[in-house]
């Protein structure tokens, strides 16, 4: 089995798709945008907050900071509230960890927001040997963020499998050679076919699942 597993936060560890898109509309229509429906989630939750607002709404450089802000102080009040953790996930983690893994979680998260979900729920929090988030003003990319965790536990990437819903996590992963599951059930990957271009070690369709896929990897 992998010594590191890494994980991505939204769409696979919680469902946060309610929050998102709660702050998300709010913002976008108090900057006259119309809202969108739940389902233009899908492929924008793992791309940056920026990239999101552009990609669903269409708005303009010059705007995305106080898209940004506004974002922030509600998801702060609201939608901190409405994640949901995945049936089947801390059995999981559980199991990985039993089996000697070290788990860590890379997302471009704010690191208080995911500081704070971790500290609700706390059985889950206290299985992750490692968060690595975004910071106010420092942006890394992702796969930057998957070296740093391999680095702090000395452990080749090669060595270590990232669990993500999205392109974007498969593409990090692909950048530093390191080995990635798809998670089927989040709010990146649509289906089976939309992950396969990017040669998942393994396919995950709930998040039950994840610790037998992973530990069946060789």
């Amino acid at each position: 089995m992998k010594k590191l597993v890494i994980l991505g936060f939204d769409g696979t560890i919680a469902d946060t798709a309610p929050g998102i898109l709660y702050c998300m509309n709010t913002t976008a229509i108090a900057m006259g945008y119309n809202p969108v429906p739940h389902e233009a989630l899908f492929g924008v939750i793992g791309v940056s907050l920026e990239q999101g607002f552009m990609n669903i709404y269409g708005m303009k450089e010059d705007e995305i900071e106080y898209a940004m802000n506004n974002y922030s102080k509600l998801y702060s009040m609201k939608g901190e509230e409405m994640i949901l953790l995945y049936d089947g996930i801390q059995e999981s983690l559980e199991a990985l960890k039993k089996n000697g893994a070290k788990l860590a979680i890379v997302t471009q998260k704010h690191k208080k927001f995911v500081s704070n979900m971790l500290d609700a729920y706390s059985q889950i929090g206290a299985l992750f040997d490692a968060v690595c988030a975004t910071d106010v003003d420092i942006q890394q990319e992702k796969r930057d963020m998957l070296l740093d965790v391999c680095h702090r536990f000395e452990v080749d990437p090669c060595d270590a499998v990232f669990v993500g819903d999205s392109y974007v996590d498969a593409e990090a992963a692909a950048e530093i050679n390191m080995d990635f599951c798809a998670a089927l059930y989040g709010w990146g990957f649509r289906s089976y076919e939309d992950a396969e271009a990017y040669s998942p070690k393994a396919y995950i369709n709930s998040a039950d699942e994840i610790a037998k896929k992973i530990m069946n990897l060789k």
